[in-house]
């Protein structure tokens, strides 16, 4: 212990002035060199941003060159993207299937635990507008196949009130169909040729469904019913 007390503490080395001098002139010096600029540097870097020396007509091509750039840039892009969303698409086949698709499913769903939902399939064949019809004249004139002529017993699958030239003739003088298939595309036939012929837009130009040539032999109430319930249920189907 006598001979630690006696070991004196080391003392930190003396550093001269002189060094001290040195080290804070190099650990200034880098800062102090940038600052100080000769003439000619500081004239150099002026004439590089001095915009002033550049003519009207220079500006004017520098500023066309960026926007064609740019606007280069923005095409590209949008072709790519463009690519991106459309490279996995099915082809125009696959696309109208799926189209059909999503129509049935509307269809089926509007119909369900009907008659007439066995027909949703054959009925979103015949596109959205006449689909459309097919659904709300259905509606009005069977409640979607609860009401139907029957033949012999047998379901007529005519659940539009429809009446055309037939051997086989069901209650109330309607149209008897050998199947769902053949009663779907007979009657959207005759609904199309009104659609065209009418140019038809709403239930009120089907009128003619409900009356024929003339409603004269129905009432105001009647007419407008039909025409308020057909309207309501097709556009469900659009909708």
């Amino acid at each position: 212990m006598a001979t630690k007390n006696k070991i004196k503490a080391k003392s930190k080395p003396k550093v001269k002035a002189a060094t001290k001098t040195k080290i804070k002139t190099k650990l200034g010096g880098f800062g102090t060199k940038i600052r100080k600029k000769s003439p000619i540097q500081i004239e150099e870097r002026r004439k590089i941003f001095d915009l002033g020396r550049i003519s009207k007509k220079q500006v004017l091509l520098v500023g066309l060159f960026f926007i064609l750039f740019f606007a280069g840039q923005l095409v590209l892009v949008k072709k790519y993207y463009y690519y991106e969303l459309t490279k996995d698409l099915p082809p125009e086949k696959a696309l109208a299937e799926i189209k059909k698709q999503k129509l049935e499913n509307r269809i089926r769903k509007i119909l369900a635990g009907t008659p007439m939902e066995e027909m949703a399939s054959y009925i979103s064949e015949k596109g959205e507008k006449t689909a459309s019809f097919l659904v709300g004249i259905g509606k009005k004139e069977s409640n979607w196949g609860k009401r139907h002529p029957v033949l012999d017993g047998q379901d007529c699958f005519n659940y539009w009130g429809y009446r055309g030239q037939s051997e086989r003739i069901g209650s109330g003088g309607h149209t008897c169909f050998d199947s769902p298939r053949q009663a779907v595309n007979v009657v959207a036939n005759r609904i199309n040729e009104i659609i065209k012929q009418n140019d038809v837009q709403s239930a009120k130009d089907m009128i003619v469904w409900k009356c024929g040539f003339s409603c004269d032999g129905h009432s105001d109430e009647s007419v407008r019913k039909w025409i308020s319930d057909v309207d309501y249920y097709a556009k469900k189907v659009i909708n």
